[in-house]
């Protein structure tokens, strides 16, 4: 799918946060990486496309197939294809933000059993707890499990929602380097298969590097974005410590500050 900002502000105080912002964002094979400094508006941007928050001004569109198109009046199979209003969009946060009264696979279940049916929930939620390699954890409640197994039970209801985007805000912040680059290549494995679109804010460079298709950074409040780079690299090109990386990694830090 596809997004398209149109001339978005926003502010929670006089000055704003957002002005004029324009941005079109493509699904691809890997996530859009949004950086930027502290009070840039990286969060607030995920809320915005997620319907979580309004603009004061602009406009936002979503196109299910993914190709720009003009929507004119009285044109309907046009405007079909362009929606006005969010998808259905699927979120990880920092913290894994499971119900601690509520098992596992209740967890995963509770957010899609109403449009779904109960039947099909527990069999979605049980596939994806296979995928994240967690099918034994399904009885067991949130303090029983490690960080790691809980942001993992996350992902798994984050995926196993039938939402076309995936907004990811810092869900690796918190972890060890070695859980934290595991963590990220399983969830590029989940959207190597589920395909759908992908942002992820991140404070880290290195992060950005390893997951994103595309970075775009953010520069402080009011100055939008300030750097958009597609990113053709290999895998071992990806890795942390890359010497290939570096220089990208060097040019993303001054936009940074």
């Amino acid at each position: 799918m596809r997004i398209s900002v149109k001339n978005l502000s926003f502010s929670y105080t006089d000055k704003p946060l957002f002005d004029n912002l324009s941005v079109d964002l493509d699904g691809a094979e890997r996530p859009i990486a949004i950086l930027g400094p502290s009070g840039s508006g990286k969060t607030t941007l995920l809320k915005l496309l997620g319907g979580l928050l309004k603009p004061q001004a602009g406009e936002i569109f979503f196109s299910k197939d993914g190709k720009e198109r003009d929507a004119k009046e009285g044109d309907s199979k046009e405007r079909d294809a362009l929606e006005t209003g969010p998808p259905k969009t699927a979120f990880m946060f920092q913290e894994s933000r499971l119900l601690p009264w509520l098992r596992v696979l209740e967890n995963i279940i509770l957010p899609i059993e109403k449009d779904l049916g109960k039947d099909e929930a527990r069999r979605l939620a049980r596939h994806f707890l296979s995928l994240v390699s967690l099918e034994e954890k399904e009885g067991a409640y949130p303090k029983e499990l490690s960080g790691g197994e809980a942001q993992r039970i996350s992902m798994a209801r984050a995926f196993a929602w039938p939402a076309q985007a995936l907004f990811m805000d810092e869900p690796f912040q918190s972890l060890d380097i070695p859980l934290r680059i595991s963590l990220m290549d399983l969830s590029l494995s989940l959207l190597a298969r589920e395909k759908r679109l992908a942002l992820i804010v991140t404070h880290d460079p290195r992060e950005a590097l390893y997951m994103g298709g595309r970075i775009i950074i953010l520069g402080k409040p009011g100055e939008g974005i300030v750097f958009d780079r597609i990113v053709e690299l290999r895998g071992e090109d990806r890795a942390y410590g890359s010497v290939t990386a570096a220089k990208l990694e060097r040019e993303m830090m001054r936009s940074m500050q």
